[in-house]
């Protein structure tokens, strides 16, 4: 067994279950998920998005039940790095927490340059002929979440519940909106094959479905950001599984209704797929469409917050784990101290932004990465990487099911079991056969950062 801390006074413990779904929405960034994550999928399964996370949705769910098992029984600020630590050893708890730390950074440089994106995207449309650079308001987003990240945890995480509480329900309404106004012959098309958007044609393989629930897993990536808060967290036992299910649910439900209206707002033939593969911004040109062009405005406002929403979860959750680790691995560590407050880690903190934007900036400088690419780059490395994490603390949740003598409802072991197998066929069909450009290459840098630990062990190190 580890030595892991577990849930000590090192924190200041003032959250509450309203903050905690704060940190989870947010790490989820559903109206940025919405506008930019649909598009990638619709290139492997067409007019199929709304299948494709309504199963992303039940497969998370059971990603969130092993989760909010382990939450329960080994509460801390490392999340993964302390769930798996505990039940498979030191060892395979550094692996486990370096890959998270190493997701987290690319969904805070997902936040920033989908901030940067937004913004840009803003300012071109108030200002045409002369606004700043999208390099500019990515750096504009870094700053400001690196102020918010280093502020008490509990007014950051009421920040994120408050921008994200809006953005959702602008977005559930301009959904339901629009479904009633397709389903009412005001749509691209007069009859819409609301069926045909979750049966699988022939054309349709296995394995492009799993290459698109990448994109479905990512965007309920962050909901596990709350495990992160286990020593800030009031009752962390109780609250934190709670919130973990409750949000992937949830964030099931809005995510199905809004690709439905997405699709069939745009159009299901492959004039309107081809439109809804090209958008900046889904729900911000689905909104001009149907509205105006005040309902589009509107809707890239709110999902520019909600990119700043979620690279500042990011930050607050890779923080962490990079301050629970190094308390365990190197306890001397600056970057293993809380603030004079005891309420945030802010050297890691600040740590966590500054390696977040330098890794954007190196791949818009140095890989001359433009429009939104830096975005679905970042993305890739991140849900991957994640993927790794997953794996690891789904297979710690059956072992730890096995251990316990006590246990009742022995078929439960199905639910890790078949959450193992999909996230071991997702990463494979990600590496093999190897996909077109940077595809290409991103999963094997996502494969040497996660070895990299090893290596440093097998070296000596790294010594637990």
């Amino acid at each position: 067994m580890s030595n892991i801390k577990p849930v000590s006074n090192s924190f200041l413990q003032g959250l509450g279950i309203k903050e905690a779904i704060g940190v989870s929405l947010a790490g989820m960034g559903p109206t940025l998920a919405m506008n930019l994550n649909p598009q990638e999928p619709s290139q492997h399964v067409g007019r199929l998005i709304p299948l494709v996370f309504l199963l992303s949705t039940v497969l998370v769910i059971m990603v969130a039940w092993c989760f909010a098992r382990l939450s329960r029984l080994h509460p801390n600020a490392g999340s993964a790095f302390g769930f798996v630590s505990a039940v498979m050893g030191p060892r395979a708890g550094i692996f486990a927490g370096w890959a998270l730390l190493g997701s987290y950074l690319c969904f805070g440089m997902v936040g920033i340059s989908g901030f940067g994106l937004f913004r840009s995207d803003l300012a071109a449309k108030f200002h045409p002929a002369h606004h700043p650079s999208v390099f500019f308001f990515t750096l504009m987003g870094a700053l400001i979440v690196a102020v918010l990240s280093v502020t008490v945890a509990r007014l950051a995480a009421l920040a994120l519940i408050t921008l994200e509480g809006i953005a959702v329900t602008v977005m559930l309404a301009l959904s339901a909106a629009v479904i009633w106004q397709v389903l009412h012959g005001h749509g691209p098309q007069g009859d819409p094959p609301i069926r045909d958007l979750f049966i699988p044609s022939s054309g349709i393989s296995p394995s492009a479905i799993s290459l698109a629930l990448s994109f479905g897993f990512l965007s309920f990536a962050g909901f596990e950001m709350v495990a992160t808060m286990g020593e800030e967290v009031k009752r962390p036992t109780f609250t934190i599984p709670r919130v973990l299910v409750g949000t992937v649910i949830g964030g099931g439900v809005v995510y199905t209704i809004v690709t439905t209206a997405e699709v069939l707002g745009f159009g299901t033939d492959a004039a309107g797929m081809a439109h809804f593969a090209a958008s900046r911004s889904l729900l911000g040109d689905l909104g001009g469409m149907y509205f105006g062009k005040w309902c589009g405005d509107l809707l890239d406002i709110l999902a520019t917050f909600s990119a700043l929403g979620c690279g500042l979860a990011s930050v607050m959750g890779a923080s962490r784990v990079l301050f629970a680790m190094l308390r365990e691995l190197a306890p001397s560590s600056r970057l293993a101290r809380l603030s004079a407050g005891g309420s945030s880690p802010v050297l890691a903190s600040l740590c966590v932004i500054g390696a977040a934007f330098a890794g954007y900036a190196t791949m818009k400088v140095v890989f001359h990465a433009g429009g939104s690419v830096p975005f679905f780059w970042a993305s890739t490395l991140g849900v991957l990487g994640l993927l790794v994490a997953y794996l690891l603390v789904v297979l710690s949740a059956g072992i730890s099911f096995l251990r316990d003598p006590a246990t009742e409802g022995q078929w439960k072991i199905v639910i890790p079991v078949i959450a193992a197998v999909v996230i071991g066929y997702t990463l494979w069909v990600n590496l093999y056969p190897v996909q077109q450009g940077g595809y290409g290459v991103i999963p094997w840098i996502v494969l040497g950062w996660c070895l990299l630990p090893v290596f440093l062990i097998g070296a000596g190190m790294i010594r637990r």
